[in-house]
């Protein structure tokens, strides 16, 4: 039997890789004999370095630089082995993964530290830049980032401001450096699954801001502060990014890149197929198995396991989902999916399932190919 094992990580609970690793252990338990196939994936949120990584067998770069708000910590970057390509996951240098929900505040996070890496991976040689999108705690349409490569954001008073989404509204001018990334010797790739654009009732304000601890009014301040950066971006940069699909990416971090260098949108899940050649693996499967921490109806709207059971389906390979947790508004069948498990029933709790993760997954897979051999 073969079988394509292809998930996205379980948020907070266990990486994509380590998520493979269990599902296949249990399958081995079940079938000694079967074949697997092992492909971890992501969307260009977290996780998407690791993946790049196991994918390309890329060179981890790991360095100190400055949280969302401004605390050290260390992130990492992708450096292939040419040197000549970097992958840089935002949300390594400027995620809300790990900062207390209780003390976040967008309008004063900023994306400096990805900017960070992005120099470095400058420095180090790289001639072309792929920037994963996706669980950011920001809200500063890249003014962050773009200051860590030199930039520099004025008020109307030619004052320097801080670069945090707060400040965005004030911006007045931009001083562009002149260096190779500004003068356009750098290639970008901006690896994201949203269409959001950078201001207006779909954008990252109002979309996204809320869940990294905006309240109502910040929102609206947020929104005004992405259409005067946009219009700044424009006389700076002369590229309009108002009515262009994913410039609201990661609190618009993806329009002031773009704004600033060009370059390609691109999907974040699809670069990951494309590298790992998920298609013709699944071509030849008997079986797929994906994965997610929680699931629930908006799965079925492009999320990754949707993506996977589309391959899937394209050559009538059975896809079935393994989730942390299912919602009682998902159902298996519209959604296109053989079968959905939860490994968390109604009398677990939430923290037990998280903890008792790696076993449940082990024990999900093993009950099922069980059941399907009697």
């Amino acid at each position: 039997m073969h079988i394509v094992v292809a998930p996205d990580a379980f948020k907070d609970c266990l990486s994509a890789e380590a998520v493979c690793e269990a599902l296949q252990n249990g399958i081995f338990k079940a079938n000694p004999t079967a074949e697997v196939l092992c492909v971890p994936l992501a969307d260009g949120g977290e996780g998407t370095a690791d993946c790049f990584a196991a994918a390309t067998g890329g060179k981890r770069v790991f360095l100190q630089v400055k949280n969302a708000y401004g605390a050290p910590k260390t992130a990492q970057y992708i450096l292939s082995a040419d040197r000549k390509t970097a992958l840089v996951e935002m949300a390594q240098a400027s995620g809300i993964q790990g900062i207390d929900k209780n003390c976040l505040c967008t309008k004063n996070a900023s994306t400096y530290g990805t900017g960070e890496l992005i120099s470095h991976a400058v420095k180090q040689g790289a001639e072309q830049i792929i920037v994963g999108l996706g669980g950011s705690a920001t809200t500063d349409g890249g003014m962050g980032a773009l200051s860590a490569l030199g930039a520099r954001f004025l008020d109307a008073s030619g004052e320097a401001l801080p670069p945090i989404g707060a400040n965005m509204a004030k911006v007045a001018a931009i001083e562009v450096p002149k260096n190779p990334l500004f003068n356009g010797e750098i290639r970008f790739t901006y690896a994201c699954d949203v269409q959001n654009p950078f201001y207006g009732e779909n954008g990252a304000a109002f979309v996204f801001a809320r869940q990294k601890g905006a309240t109502d009014a910040e929102i609206a301040e947020l929104d005004g502060g992405l259409r005067n950066l946009a219009a700044q971006y424009y006389t700076a940069f002369h590229r309009d990014i108002a009515n262009v699909p994913s410039m609201g990416a990661a609190g618009g971090l993806c329009g002031g890149l773009f704004a600033a260098f060009g370059g390609t949108v691109q999907s974040g899940f699809e670069m990951l197929a494309d590298l790992t050649d998920l298609e013709r693996k699944i071509a030849a499967a008997d079986l797929v198995l994906t994965g997610e921490g929680r699931t629930d109806s908006q799965t079925a709207f492009g999320k990754l396991p949707a993506r996977v059971r589309q391959h899937a389906a394209k050559y009538g390979v059975p896809c079935v989902l393994i989730s942390g947790d299912i919602a009682p508004d998902f159902d298996a069948a519209t959604a296109g999916f053989s079968a959905a498990i939860p490994l968390k029933n109604p009398e677990m709790t939430a923290d037990y399932s998280i903890s008792h993760a790696t076993e449940l997954l082990e024990n999900a897979v093993f009950t099922y190919l069980n059941a399907q051999n009697t």
